[in-house]
């Protein structure tokens, strides 16, 4: 039986513990308190708005002096609440040490977030609540509180043209002529290096295909900067490399060729204008700006003279990110005999070859991507194109694969399967534009990215495009779609320079537009858009945008005008005026409501 001092003993321990549970408890709640009262908690910005498919927040937070204390923590949760009550969780400030600073001698921190945004999303609330919590793990909470109603969609209006395209089906029944191909190099350099965009894996392909070749005459030349013509003999020494890279690999690789059965002729270009002039022309620069580069490359002075001219122009940075790289070439042409068959018989091994019902190389890559061509099934273009790449891995039917993957994509409505399909897709036009680098082929590559959500690859392969040069109208896609990424992305500055090459298709001039409009500069956005609608009256997405700007100007007749406009040009926007929280303080407005009706 149990003492009464043991008994008492108990009972004092008991007490001791409740009061400590008490007191512990007490501490959370009033840790709790004083931070609700005393935080202050900042947005930006103050009203969400979406780039590409992410929300960007950036949130700061200040506690009361003296809120910290020792084996306690205190956080905030950032979190988004939609309107069907489904959080989703964006970030959290831990006020841990060496997480913060002091200002004004109060603990301070700043962070940056984002989540993904999907149509649900439109009307909620990003929320922000405090917790405190003990080294036991026991928590309280402060109120939550609200720091940026719904999500502007505004950006989502941009325009894209994305136009990638098939390698046209050119296959005949004859002998084709000479074929070319442009070797680049580093700047300054005459080292042959397979890699991005060389053009080298290319040369190599077509010399192991074993065509019977007659003759191959090599062009060497240089880029106009100073490191370029200042190297000895540089355009030489790129001839004369490639010469023996390809002497190496009719040696010890070729069974159809010898060496001294082909004759070879190398020449070299030095200081000569001819192929700049032509890159210059065949540039997205302003007419103006071609120009005053004509007036001194055809005008006095020496060819040193000449570039140093150069470089006081406004376009000289262009020259220097697209023209010049792809001066430094090797251009290598072929004249060769090629291995001639029959349209039926090309169409009839194709389908054995695909049955595993005939050897894989009875026919040769191109008359696989001719085969390709005999049917409008997509499902069959890519058995085929498939078969030709296992076998040869040319660019041609890796660019028309990955076009068969894209094709299908735009027609899947399940998103996982469409990525899945966009990333064969690029996978196979990545291939085919380091083995055949021309302003088309990145110009695929870069959409399929796009369209993917990959703006760091689609970027690049953008600008890449740019650099190797093209026909205009491709160029000025190019520059239209990248301007269209860098406005999805909030790279604003950026879509300015981008649109001052895109040219003067409708994607190009709503950009403009919607361009002033995110920098906020609505006068001259409603500028664009009356400019924009003289040549599209009917143009649905010029007139909502229309309409916001008479939002945020506070023009009520603007926005009845043009959002009734838009609407009647396409119904289903009246559903996206409801929801749009640009129309917010006028929901409830008879400006709005006759702007809805019919």
């Amino acid at each position: 039986m149990p003492s009464v001092f043991s008994t008492a003993r108990t009972c004092h321990f008991i007490a001791i513990l409740c009061l400590f549970l008490l007191s512990t408890g007490c501490t959370l709640s009033r840790m709790a308190r004083k931070a609700e009262r005393g935080q202050k908690i900042t947005v930006q910005p103050q009203v969400l708005i979406v780039r590409g498919d992410q929300v960007p927040v950036e949130v700061g937070a200040q506690l009361p002096r003296d809120l910290l204390r020792k084996d306690y923590r205190y956080g905030i949760r950032i979190y988004y609440k939609a309107d069907k009550g489904v959080e989703e969780h964006v970030g959290s400030l831990g006020f841990d040490f060496g997480n913060y600073l002091y200002e004004d001698g109060k603990p301070t921190m700043q962070s940056s977030f984002s989540f993904p945004y999907t149509p649900s999303k439109i009307t909620g609330n990003l929320m922000a609540q405090g917790v405190v919590s003990d080294a036991k793990g026991r928590k309280k909470y402060t109120k939550a509180k609200v720091l940026a109603p719904g999500i502007l969609t505004t950006p989502h209006l941009i325009q894209t043209i994305h136009a990638p395209a098939y390698v046209p089906e050119v296959f005949k029944n004859e002998a084709p002529g000479p074929i070319s191909f442009p070797i680049f190099f580093d700047q300054g350099l005459a080292t042959l290096r397979h890699g991005y965009g060389t053009n080298l894996q290319l040369l190599e392909e077509f010399i192991k295909s074993n065509q019977k070749t007659r003759k191959i005459s090599i062009l060497a030349t240089h880029s106009p900067d100073a490191t370029e013509t200042n190297a000895r003999n540089l355009a030489a020494r790129r001839a004369q490399a490639v010469e023996r890279f390809i002497k190496q690999k009719i040696e010890t690789e070729v069974y159809n060729n010898t060496v001294s059965d082909i004759k070879f002729n190398l020449k070299t270009i030095q200081k000569n204008w001819d192929a700049f002039l032509g890159r210059v022309q065949n540039s997205a620069l302003p007419e103006d700006q071609v120009q005053q580069i004509l007036d001194i490359v055809n005008g006095q002075g020496s060819f040193e003279e000449k570039e140093k001219q150069l470089q006081e122009l406004p376009a000289y940075e262009y020259l220097e990110m697209y023209v010049y790289p792809v001066l430094r070439y090797t251009k290598v042409t072929v004249d060769y005999v090629p291995n001639l068959r029959r349209d039926y018989e090309i169409y009839l091994l194709s389908k054995k070859i695909v049955e595993n019902r005939a050897n894989a190389d009875a026919l040769n890559a191109e008359e696989m991507q001719y085969a390709a061509s005999l049917t409008p099934l997509l499902a069959e273009k890519r058995k085929i194109y498939e078969s030709a790449v296992e076998t040869y891995m040319n660019w041609q039917s890796l660019n028309n694969l990955g076009m068969v993957f894209y094709e299908q994509a735009q027609k899947e409505l399940k998103p996982k399967v469409k990525s899945a399909l966009l990333a064969s897709a690029a996978l196979n036009l990545k291939y085919a534009a380091h083995r055949k680098p021309t302003a088309q082929q990145f110009y695929n590559l870069a959409v399929a990215h796009h369209q993917r959500g990959d703006a760091l690859e689609a970027l690049q392969a953008y600008d890449y495009a740019v650099r190797i040069g093209g026909p205009l109208p491709i160029l000025q896609q190019v520059f239209t779609d990248k301007a269209a990424l860098e406005l999805s992305v909030g790279q604003y500055d950026d879509a300015a320079g981008s649109l001052a090459y895109a040219g003067p298709s409708y994607a190009a001039q709503f950009n403009r537009m919607l361009l002033y409009f995110l920098k906020e500069n609505y006068e001259g956005a409603a500028g664009f858009g009356e400019k924009l609608l003289q040549e599209f009256p009917e143009d649905a997405n010029t007139h909502y945008l229309m309409a916001v700007i008479g939002a945020r100007t506070q023009k009520e007749p603007l926005l009845t005008e043009h959002l009734k406009l838009a609407i009647k040009a396409k119904p289903t926007l009246a559903a996206k005026a409801i929801d749009d929280l640009e129309f917010k303080n006028y929901h409830k407005s008879e400006a709005f409501a006759n702007a809805l009706k019919p």
